[in-house]
């Protein structure tokens, strides 16, 4: 089985000469082989050289390998202030969260998965490093929480300037104030300080790489995230930036939407929607108001699909229906492929739809394509 990689640092027009075939089996031929890409460094398990992250709103996950065994590490992309004293210390020591003291020590931030714990607590919001899938500008702190939260996840490179491919989002094609460029140049900053070599990857082009194999990387993606919903469309691995785009409307608009609807906080909702619901079988009241948003979300996308990808005239001339695989944690709820499903196939496009399918690991799919990138700058040596 071949895929394609390629270096996101060169331009499209190169892409089709750059990109060289690898095994996704990882399988090396010799012991020698295994040695040289393999390292260990200072309070670091031994793993391959190569290191995937994708960086959301909602989620930030990074992927090594060791072998042929894949590891990721998730932490939410959350914070939450409280004040800083003793008793407040004491509590959050005793649920081993993380948090960090604010540089006029009079607030604690607390990150991650405990930050929307101490908001549900105190029925209140969370506050997110990103906003609508980038680095949010309303909030003063943004910029040093998601650098922690990074660093945390990725550690240090066991090898000067290791390569780490890490996901950025497409320009949304319903507004026109997000700083796409400010986003992906500040976070490329933060992983070179920490000493990687650093290469932005659009992030529904990274699942056309983890979840496209055996349709030769050829069909479309779409990552359901927290703040935006992104699209790419792919012959054989290779995308132009007019088919790499987004909506600036995600599983914070259901969230916020639904909550709005029933009178509850934001982050209630998400908690409820992360416990599990069925799309098709909604229970009570709040499932009932968070399917409503969803069949609206759906809607949405595929009214935007539709009228993009119609009004291109660059499209590859498809030999075949194309597979649809739908990623990211706003696509986890039951019957969503369904839904989804049901509302495509009266959309009319240049091609043809063939089969929908959900990401074999919807929350991981992402990183797992950045890790493959990753990967193959060391597999050619």
């Amino acid at each position: 089985m071949n895929i394609k990689m390629e270096n996101e640092d060169k331009k499209v027009e190169e892409e089709a000469q750059e990109d060289k075939p690898i095994t996704e089996e990882i399988v090396e031929k010799t012991e020698e082989e295994k040695t040289k890409r393999r390292r260990r460094s200072k309070n670091q398990e031994v793993r391959d050289l190569g290191i995937g992250i994708d960086i959301g709103t909602g989620f930030c996950v990074s992927s090594t390998i060791q072998g042929d065994e894949v590891t990721f590490r998730t932490q939410r992309d959350a914070f939450f202030s409280i004040e800083n004293n003793e008793m407040s210390k004491g509590m959050l020591d005793k649920l081993d969260a993380n948090y960090i003291i604010s540089e006029d020590t009079k607030k604690l931030f607390v990150v991650g998965e405990e930050a929307l714990q101490m908001a549900n607590v105190f029925n209140k919001e969370t506050r997110r490093p990103l906003s609508k899938g980038c680095i949010s500008t309303r909030e003063q702190e943004a910029l040093a929480m998601i650098k922690i939260i990074i660093h945390g996840l990725l550690g240090d490179p066991i090898t000067k300037n290791e390569v780490c491919y890490f996901s950025v989002p497409a320009k949304p094609v319903d507004q026109d104030d997000y700083n796409v460029i400010y986003h992906e140049n500040v976070l490329k900053s933060f992983i070179k300080s920490f000493g990687y070599d650093a290469r932005p990857l659009n992030e529904s082009r990274a699942i056309i790489f983890s979840e496209l194999s055996d349709e030769d990387f050829t069909g479309m993606a779409l990552s359901f995230g927290s703040g935006m919903t992104n699209f790419c469309l792919a012959f054989m691995g290779i995308s132009e930036n007019d088919h790499m785009f987004s909506v600036a409307r995600a599983g914070d608009y259901i969230d916020s939407s639904a909550a709005a609807a029933v009178g509850l906080k934001a982050s209630k909702i998400t908690a409820i929607k992360e416990k599990g619901i069925d799309l098709l079988n909604p229970n009570g009241r709040d499932e009932m108001a968070i399917k409503i948003y969803y069949d609206n979300l759906i809607q949405y996308v595929c009214d935007a699909l539709e009228q993009k990808l119609n009004s291109s005239d660059t499209l590859p001339n498809f030999p075949e229906p194309i597979t649809i695989v739908l990623s990211g944690g706003t696509s986890k709820p039951i019957n969503f492929d369904k839904v989804f499903e049901e509302a495509i196939m009266k959309k009319q496009f240049p091609f043809k739809v063939g089969k929908i399918k959900l990401a074999s690991d919807q929350l991981n799919a992402v990183s797992k394509g950045c890790l493959l990138n990753a990967l193959n700058n060391y597999r050619q040596e």
